[in-house]
């Protein structure tokens, strides 16, 4: 992995727990790949507590992230918020289908 050259914002929704990625004019996003990219931590971290303190109703425990962004990707540096970005890192199977007997 390259070292990383970029931060970003994520969180989740307050509403359903998905993964929240903060765009450059402060909304936010379900796509890693719509995150404002910022120059350093200090940033990060600043613009992480000011959604804290003001978007709590939408955004839960928001924080900065060390990423790698090439122009065209942006790749999270650790195995966490990779999974985080992408999903499962196994296909999710049910025999069932998620459906419940009698249903």
């Amino acid at each position: 992995m390259p070292p990383a050259n970029h931060w970003i914002v994520t969180g989740n929704f307050t509403a359903d727990g998905a993964v929240a990625w903060r765009r450059a004019d402060g909304t936010w996003s379900r796509q890693i790949a719509d995150a404002g990219l910022l120059a350093d931590e200090a940033t990060a971290k600043q613009l992480a507590a000011a959604a804290s303190a003001a978007e709590q109703r939408e955004i839960s425990d928001p924080y900065g992230i060390e990423v790698y962004a090439d122009g065209k990707t942006i790749d999270p540096l650790t195995a966490r918020q990779r999974i985080r970005a992408n999903g499962p890192t196994t296909p999710i199977r049910r025999p069932d289908n998620g459906r419940r007997r009698g249903s």
